[in-house]
């Protein structure tokens, strides 16, 4: 049997400079918007290491970004049914 699941993705990309350290991704399943993934990846240790406390700070500005969005989804969800 075919399932097919329709998600919506934020994607993030913590750079210094013009140099990516790290990616950050949000998945968030449209029509169970309370399910919600993360995953993030370092791209280049040595930027990431000597730069982890502004990087973290954009992690967590990142995931506030995409918890907003996802209660956005959950009222429009919730209006619907």
């Amino acid at each position: 049997m075919l399932e097919i699941i329709k998600e919506t993705k934020f994607k993030g990309t913590s750079k210094v400079g013009e140099v990516t350290a790290k990616i950050f991704e949000a998945t968030i399943n449209t029509a169970s918007p309370e399910t919600m993934t993360f995953n993030h990846y370092v791209v280049n240790y040595e930027i990431y290491k000597s730069n982890r406390a502004a990087i973290g700070a954009e992690q967590l500005a990142f995931e506030d970004a995409a918890y907003a969005f996802q209660d956005q989804l959950i009222t429009e969800s919730e209006a619907q049914a």
